[in-house]
């Protein structure tokens, strides 16, 4: 093989990977991510293609696309985090209150009406399901093509575990597989990615020596909880709901609290690093973020995993509000942008970023 081929060769190959769309294990950097979030007011999907464009504007501008389909109309109940996004597969899911799921693959090339095609719902199985149970945030672990969505009853709690999120077909009832520790309860957040999965629950059995008590978050895998591996205690500055977004790319879990009804005045975003989990129970958080009274009602937060941005939805009861909040950069302890969105009176419980859009 001559050296002349052997460049050629190259050149040819650097021209090819130069089009390519960088994958999901790069790091850092703002640049080429894009927004989904949920409008239950209009049953559509708004998708603003830049997040770097919408930061910003002085106004927010109105989405690129409003994407609709018959079936978001299934949805129109979406749990509390009930967007998630699979960057590997270019897929968005969509979860309602009542256990049915939306999947649109192929969601970015996506610009109006979706086809029929490229749309499927299917729904949790009623057999197991928890007394006067709700379900709440969903994520998508694309290592393992496993979606993880959250149940919360009169008195416990439990995580179903969805195998094989990509390939269910239109109507599929899925049963039940949970994750769950005995006595837990107000499981309302998690958060999963390379086989790993992060949970908070608002209350549970006592753990530890000293018996510790309230608000917690527990690692684990697919099939169980690790025991020892949970922060819990007065230094944790945990609250209630604990939306979860976790950035693989830094190693950090970002964990929010409804200050409202935790009556609290601490930063409404705790920070913890995952190699915190296991070191000891009662913990002080690595990091906090945001603003004790711009934020008091902060609701769901969603990370693009490998890109630096932090996204929050205000919420209060069960009503959401057009509002979005962006941390460009958290890490760095930069103040949110609040966003309102266009048009008027949209009511947004789930976004969902895109880390790979560019």
């Amino acid at each position: 093989m001559t050296s002349r081929f052997l460049t050629g060769l190259l050149a040819s190959m650097l021209l090819l990977c130069s089009g390519c769309k960088e994958t999901d294990t790069a790091s850092g950097g703002t640049t080429g991510v894009a927004l989904y979030a949920f409008d239950s007011t209009t049953s559509k999907v708004f998708v603003w293609k830049d997040l770097n464009t919408l930061y910003d504007s002085a106004t927010a501008p109105a989405p690129d696309f409003q994407l609709s389909s018959t079936l978001f109309g299934k949805v129109t109940d979406l749990a509390w985090g009930g967007l998630c996004f699979d960057g590997q597969r270019g897929t968005l899911y969509l979860v309602s209150e009542t256990g049915t799921i939306v999947r649109v693959k192929n969601i970015r090339s996506q610009s109006g009406t979706v086809p029929n095609a490229e749309v499927v719902s299917f729904a949790l199985s009623s057999t197991g399901r928890l007394t006067n149970g709700k379900f709440g945030q969903v994520s998508l672990d694309a290592a393992t093509d496993t979606l993880y969505i959250t149940e919360n009853g009169d008195s416990n709690t439990q995580i179903w575990v969805v195998a094989s999120a990509s390939s269910h077909a239109q109507d599929a009832s899925i049963a039940l597989q949970a994750l769950q520790m005995s006595g837990d309860s107000g499981g309302y957040g998690v958060a999963a990615a390379a086989g790993v999965v992060y949970a908070f629950m608002e209350d549970g059995g006592t753990v530890g020596i000293d018996a510790l008590t309230g608000p917690r978050l527990r690692k684990g895998t697919t099939s169980a909880f690790d025991p020892t591996q949970v922060i819990l205690g007065s230094t944790t500055a945990l609250g209630i709901y604990g939306s979860l977004a976790l950035d693989t790319g830094h190693g950090y879990l970002f964990v929010a609290r409804h200050n409202t009804d935790a009556a609290s005045t601490e930063a409404p975003i705790q920070g913890f690093r995952t190699g915190q989990f296991g070191l000891s129970f009662d913990q002080a958080p690595a990091l906090t973020l945001g603003s004790a009274t711009g934020q008091a009602d902060l609701r769901v937060l969603s990370h693009p995993g490998t890109k630096d941005w932090l996204l929050g939805l205000r919420g209060q009861g069960a009503t959401g509000f057009g509002t979005i909040y962006l941390w460009k950069s958290p890490l760095a302890g930069t103040a949110a942008k609040e966003i309102t969105v266009s048009p008027a009176g949209s009511e947004i419980k789930g976004v969902a970023v895109d880390g790979n859009a560019s």
